[in-house]
C-alpha cells in the first residue's frame, strides 16, 4: 500500500501495481474450480454428474454461485435464492448438455469449467477494483494531507457522514479560513466521466476533486473551473504539488512544501507511520 501511494504521488497508474494481486486471486479461484471438476465424475452420465455436483453445495460463499455460472450480484438480480441453487444447477447443466452433446471438440466438463471460471473472473475483478480503489483513496488522502503538514482529527477528517448541510457522505473535509473544504476522490479512468461530474457537484463551490485521469473531450475541467473547484489529475502529474497550490491560501494552517522530486516523494512516504496505510485505523 505504501509503495502504491508513493507511485500515485509520482503520477503513475496504480493498476500496474494491483494487477498482480488480482491475477493471484484469480489463479486461486481457478484452482478451487479445477478441484471441484476433478471431484466430479468426468466420464459419467448426466444424472450421475448432476448428483455429484449437488453434493458440492454444502455451504455459502462465492464458490457456490460460481458453480451456477453466476456472481452473487447477478444471482440477486435474477432472483436466484440460496434455496433455489440446486434447481438452477439442474437447469444450467441441462442447457450446457444440449449445447455440447453433439460437439466433438467441446465437452460438457470443459463448458461447465469455462462458465464457472467466467463467473469467478467477474467476481474477483469487480471486488478487487472496488476494495482496492476505496482503500487506496483513503491511504492517498491521509498520506498526502499529512505530508503537507495537516493533522487528521484536527485539520482534516475522513469519511464525513451526511448531515443537514451536506446530504451525502464526503471523502474528506479540511479546515479552512472560512469553514471547511470538501474533498472527493475517485480513481476513475476515462470511461467513467459522469462520476467525476457528480463529484464536482458533491463538493460544491471551493471544494476539491482528485481523480486518476480524464478524457480530452470531457466538460468536467470547465465545470470545475466555473465552480472554483480544485480539479487535480493524478496520472502524469504531481498531485501533491497541485493539492498544495490549491490549499495553501485557503487552509487555516501553514502548509509544508511538497517533495520536489520522485526520490524525496518516496522518502516522505516511507517516513509516514504504518497506520496511515491500514484500512480502518486512526493514526496513533
Amino acid at each position: 500500500m505504501r509503495q502504491i501511494v508513493a507511485a500515485l504521488f509520482q503520477g503513475y497508474n496504480y493498476r500496474l501495481y494491483t494487477e498482480g494481486q488480482t491475477r493471484s486471486q484469480l489463479l486461486d479461484a481457478y484452482r478451487q474450480l479445477i478441484a471441484v471438476r476433478q471431484r466430479l465424475p468426468g466420464n459419467a452420465g448426466y444424472d450421475e454428474w448432476l448428483a455429484a455436483a449437488r453434493a458440492e453445495f454444502d455451504g455459502n460463499g462465492d464458490l457456490h454461485w460460481w458453480l451456477l455460472g453466476l456472481t452473487n450480484k447477478t444471482a440477486q438480480n435474477l432472483g436466484v435464492r440460496r434455496q433455489d441453487r440446486l434447481d438452477y444447477l439442474e437447469e444450467i447443466a441441462r442447457h450446457v448438455q444440449e449445447v455440447t452433446e453433439n460437439s466433438p471438440d467441446f465437452s460438457f466438463d470443459d463448458a461447465m469449467l469455462m462458465i464457472w471460471a467466467g463467473a469467478a473472473t467477474l467476481t474477483v475483478c469487480g471486488s478487487r477494483k472496488s476494495s482496492a480503489g476505496k482503500t487506496l483513496e483513503r491511504a492517498f488522502l491521509r498520506a498526502g494531507l499529512t505530508i503537507l503538514g495537516l493533522e487528521e482529527g484536527a485539520d482534516f477528517w475522513l469519511n464525513m457522514q451526511r448531515d443537514a448541510e451536506v446530504p451525502r457522505e464526503i471523502d474528506v473535509e479540511i479546515a479552512s479560513r472560512r469553514g471547511r473544504i470538501r474533498v472527493e476522490m475517485g480513481l476513475i479512468e476515462r470511461g467513467n466521466q459522469e462520476v467525476i461530474e457528480d463529484k464536482i457537484e458533491r463538493v460544491g463551490s471551493g471544494g476539491m476533486v482528485i481523480f486518476d485521469r480524464i478524457g480530452s473531450k470531457s466538460n468536467a475541467p470547465q465545470t470545475a473551473e466555473n465552480r472554483q473547484v480544485g480539479f487535480i489529475q493524478i496520472r502524469n502529474n504531481r498531485p501533491l504539488t497541485e493539492m498544495h497550490s490549491f490549499l495553501h491560501s485557503r487552509v487555516s494552517k501553514e502548509l509544508v512544501e511538497p517533495p520536489p522530486d520522485s526520490e524525496s516523494i518516496i522518502a516522505a512516504v516511507n517516513g509516514l507511520p504504518d497506520e496511515l496505510f491500514v484500512p480502518g485505523l486512526l493514526p496513533g
